[in-house]
């Protein structure tokens, strides 16, 4: 099976490439029309490998063509960052679609994808009226939370922090803030 893996992750590298290079890529339904005389586990891995990278350019149309044929993948919270760096209107975005699994992503937080996050939220302010809901969004991911205790003396660790979602883990998750 490894070797299979192996080919398969060969096989979706050139595969993506030419989506790219043909800008096919830009519509969901002409990947899967382009895909659909490939193996099925390629065409599997494929589009759960294309839903991350529709929710990571905030392609929210796109990422709702995958959805509906039963694509899915485990949002990180650098993926939530990449997304976030690519809301550029006020139409709705991939994090607020999917707001209740960002605020449920369990994993260790990246002090750069916070600054990141908090850098972008900062040098766009024509934007920060549409950027609000998500950076709420955010706030409200109890690993965030944990991350922001532990460093209230950075900007971006005073501006992530959630008071209400603290005083609930103070009460209820201690064990997470220790």
């Amino acid at each position: 099976m490894s070797d299979r893996l192996h080919e398969i992750m060969g096989e979706i590298g050139i595969l993506h490439n030419q989506l790219l290079e043909n800008k096919k890529i830009e519509n969901a339904l002409e990947v899967l029309d382009f895909i659909k005389n490939y193996e099925i586990d390629v065409q599997k891995h494929y589009l759960n490998l294309l839903l991350q990278y529709y929710f990571q350019k905030n392609d929210l149309k796109n990422l709702k063509e995958l959805l509906l044929v039963g694509a899915k993948f485990d949002i990180r919270f650098e993926d939530v960052k990449e997304a976030f760096l690519n809301i550029k209107s006020e139409d709705e975005n991939v994090i607020e679609f999917m707001e209740d699994a960002v605020v449920f992503i369990k994993e260790k937080i990246n002090e750069k994808d916070l600054k990141d996050i908090y850098a972008y939220y900062m040098n766009n302010v024509s934007l920060q009226e549409t950027l609000n809901y998500s950076i709420n969004l955010i706030k409200k991911n109890r690993y965030v939370c944990v991350y922001c205790f532990h460093n209230l003396q950075s900007v971006y660790g005073q501006f992530f922090l959630n008071e209400d979602l603290l005083e609930s883990l103070k009460r209820d998750l201690p064990y997470l803030l220790k």
